[in-house]
């Protein structure tokens, strides 16, 4: 024997609770949540309750949606980003500069012997700290 079908407005009731309880979770609401909250197979309930699904589901998801860039801790994770991404800056910019200092002091020995003349080895500049 087959169990009889909810209402509409216990389906509507159900979808209310399953849109507070994923907002109280921050989880997007799907309509399997709905569907395993009233025990009703997708098929069966897809086939007698599509327009309380495009009515009462579907526009309340459009408006709980939020823009990615109002997420919270937004601000605190792109903060940690950018002082992250200062400090690699820093630290490329002291690399760069030693193989720099190295390719001149290379050049120079590489000119001298090609002149002749003495290599003198040039001493490190001190490194930034």
């Amino acid at each position: 024997m087959k169990r009889p079908l909810p209402d509409t407005d216990t389906v509507k009731t159900a979808i209310d609770i399953v849109l507070k309880e994923a907002a109280a979770r921050g989880r997007h609401p799907t309509v399997t949540a709905v569907e395993r909250h009233l025990g009703i197979p997708h098929a069966t309930f897809h086939r007698h309750y599509r327009d309380v699904i495009d009515q009462h589901f579907r526009p309340h998801l459009h408006a709980r949606a939020q823009p990615h860039g109002n997420t919270i801790g937004t601000t605190n994770t792109s903060t940690n980003n950018l002082l992250r991404l200062r400090q690699e800056n820093r630290d490329l910019r002291r690399t760069l500069a030693l193989y720099e200092e190295a390719i001149r002091q290379l050049t120079l020995e590489n000119e001298a012997l090609r002149q002749g003349t003495t290599v003198v080895p040039l001493t490190r500049p001190a490194a930034d700290t």
